[in-house]
């Protein structure tokens, strides 16, 4: 089984599976019961890398939604910006 192919076919089905499931720890448990219902041929130490190999796919497609970087909260900038 080509392992990059059921990444890439996971991640491309995420939106349907994963509705509401904003949460990283319940999208892995999502990703993995998708694999024992969908996948049952994919062997157990396969399922780690599927699993993170998605979960990497949706984060570099900002699927979880963290499109700020850094301390929010902190107005340092302002300050210096001020000075």
């Amino acid at each position: 089984m080509d392992l990059n192919a059921l990444i890439d076919d996971i991640a491309n089905r995420a939106d349907d599976f994963l509705v509401e499931k904003s949460d990283r720890k319940d999208a892995r448990a999502a990703i993995g019961a998708l694999l024992t219902t969908d996948y049952p041929q994919v062997a157990a130490k396969d399922r780690p890398r599927v699993i993170g190999g998605v979960m990497a796919v949706l984060e570099e497609e900002d699927f979880f939604g963290t499109e700020f970087a850094g301390d929010s909260w902190n107005d340092s900038d302002d300050d210096e910006a001020g000075e």
